[in-house]
């Protein structure tokens, strides 16, 4: 007998932190990287790479990194091209699926350079037609949050 009540407690319990699981999912938003241009980090937090991040209501940071390997012949080890972290802020509504990609298609190492020397991605909302925004390296971030917020 206090098996099957143990049973059923069990059950129940299953039952009640599955169903909150799948709501805090339901409402959860999410970002997804490239291959190139993986999510480093959401408000200083690593993430997981390649998978969809989950993101929290209102304003976050988001760190990005490319990389890429080209090589153009089958003997050649190729060439890695990175960048340093770079940064974007993001307000994230919920349940809104964001998808980040590089403006163009980067087929070889100078379009990657050029890309890394003037960064920016594009980003789409639900699908929508996405939209480019700026991307910033460490030092322009800082420089940007003390503009933002001098000191007194």
């Amino acid at each position: 007998m206090k098996t099957t009540l143990l049973n059923k407690a069990f059950v129940g319990a299953t039952l009640i932190m599955s169903t909150l699981a799948i709501s805090v999912t339901a409402t959860a938003a999410t970002l997804k990287g490239t291959d190139t241009l993986n999510v480093v980090s959401i408000n200083g937090q690593a993430t997981k790479a390649f998978k969809p991040v989950q993101l929290p209501e209102g304003k976050v940071l988001v760190e990005v990194k490319y990389q890429d390997l080209f090589s153009y012949r089958a003997d050649d080890s190729g060439t890695w091209v990175k960048s340093e972290p770079l940064f974007f802020t993001l307000n994230v509504a919920p349940e809104s699926n964001y998808q980040i990609n590089t403006p163009t298609k980067l087929v070889s190492e100078s379009d990657a350079k050029r890309f890394i020397k003037n960064p920016s991605i594009q980003l789409s909302v639900d699908g929508a037609a996405p939209q480019q925004l700026p991307l910033q390296n460490h030092s322009q971030l800082m420089a940007d949050m003390l503009e933002r917020h001098p000191s007194k």
